[in-house]
């Protein structure tokens, strides 16, 4: 690696050679320039011994070299000995300034050379970060210490843009997750309005039993106890990828009998056909994860269906599935390749609405609930509109 300082070292004997032959060819034509005017006005000139003498051309144009006798005076011209002199003494301002000139031109070389482009790359890189533009590449080729610092910097510049994508991706989760809550929060709650609108229409006629209104009250209880269950869980997570599912033992009567009591109070005028088909007497899932994906795929579909919907839930070998299909004229192209595979897709259009109006977070937090429990979430067309299946990982 060649670093700046044996650089420099390259172009210091440069600018030496260049001072020095310079420096000669100025006092050696100054000289000869001194020789030559003062033959030519008859200038005396003085030796270092203080002696005078005086320079002629011959016929022959040979220079000579005349000493004056002792007494023996040259008249000349006043405005001759001051041309003389400077002629005498340019050599003294002409040298140094020929020195400095060779330095500059080598400091300028040297910077142009070899400092220039990494300085104005380093000073463009510095610009677009404090502009908050990190989405841009330092390279270099050089191996010296400019070279170093360019590969600190673009290091210094990776981490910076590696530190703002997690912050983004933080807050994108944290904005998501908030959204999620928002979704799925509005389920339970319906049920809830749903429990208090039949007991307001009934209870003032007396045409509800008092066992009923107990069962009533012990459903509204079991969907508070969900609210907060699920409202505790969102509070100590960070990122939707925190979903942590905690299995339990659930009877499969108990988990078909939910699954009806949502069918029953969300469908409202639909004709809801619900097929259960499970020979377990017990299931180990997360039954809160399970009705919340179910509610939430059975919310969605419902605002998309014109008469009827399909509801199957079955256990094929190691899995629980839950299908919902609806009527309502199913998904396009661009919706099957992006539903619940990205947030903020639409994945669902119908006269240019957007299924859920809920940016789509509603399958991609499905699909990600069932991929922690060990499952799946498949959004196909059926015969009539579309069907999400979403299955979950049993274990016994």
């Amino acid at each position: 690696m060649r670093s700046i300082k044996w650089s420099f070292f390259i172009y210091f004997p440069i600018c030496l050679v260049l001072a020095f032959g310079g420096a000669y060819g100025i006092g050696a034509g100054t000289n000869n320039l001194q020789d030559w005017y003062s033959a030519c006005y008859s200038i005396p000139q003085v030796t270092p011994d203080g002696e005078r003498y005086h320079i002629y051309y011959d016929d022959e144009g040979v220079l000579h070299y005349e000493f004056a006798e002792k007494g023996q005076f040259y008249s000349t011209n006043i405005w001759h000995e001051i041309v003389f002199w400077f002629i005498s003494n340019a050599q003294v301002v002409l040298i140094p300034l020929w020195v400095f000139g060779c330095i500059a031109l080598m400091a300028v070389l040297f910077y142009r050379r070899e400092l220039e482009r990494p300085i104005n790359a380093l000073m463009d890189a510095s610009e677009k970060i404090s502009d908050n533009c990190l989405d841009f590449q330092l390279e270099s080729s050089r191996r010296d210490e400019l070279g170093q610092l360019m590969k600190s910097f673009e290091t210094m510049r990776q981490a910076l843009y590696q530190n703002n994508q997690k912050t983004w991706r933080m807050l994108e989760e944290r904005r998501r997750l908030n959204a999620a809550f928002a979704h799925d929060m509005r389920t339970p709650i319906t049920v809830l309005k749903g429990y208090v609108d039949l007991l307001n229409r009934y209870i003032p006629d007396g045409k509800v039993s008092r066992e009923k209104l107990l069962e009533i009250l012990q459903m509204m209880g079991g969907q508070i106890d969900r609210l907060e269950s699920y409202t505790a869980r969102m509070n100590r997570m960070q990122r939707v990828e925190d979903i942590s599912p905690n299995q339990r033992k659930v009877t499969w009567e108990e988990l078909c009998g939910k699954c009806r009591e949502s069918c029953a109070l969300l469908a409202g005028t639909l004709q809801m056909d619900m097929v259960c088909d499970g020979e377990e007497d017990s299931l180990w899932v997360d039954e809160e994860l399970v009705l919340e994906v179910f509610e939430n795929l059975l919310s969605n579909a419902i605002r998309y269906a014109r008469k009827r919907l399909q509801v199957g839930i079955r256990v094929k070998r190691d899995r629980l599935e839950i299908s919902v299909e609806d009527d309502g004229g199913g998904f396009s192209q661009e919706a099957l390749q992006r539903a619940g595979r990205e947030p903020g897709a639409m994945d669902r259009a119908e006269n240019g609405k957007a299924w859920g109006e809920h940016f789509g977070l509603g399958l991609y937090i499905c699909r990600i609930v069932c991929e922690k429990c060990g499952g799946d979430l498949i959004v196909e067309n059926g015969d009539e509109g579309g069907r999400v299946t979403a299955s979950f990982g049993l274990n016994s």
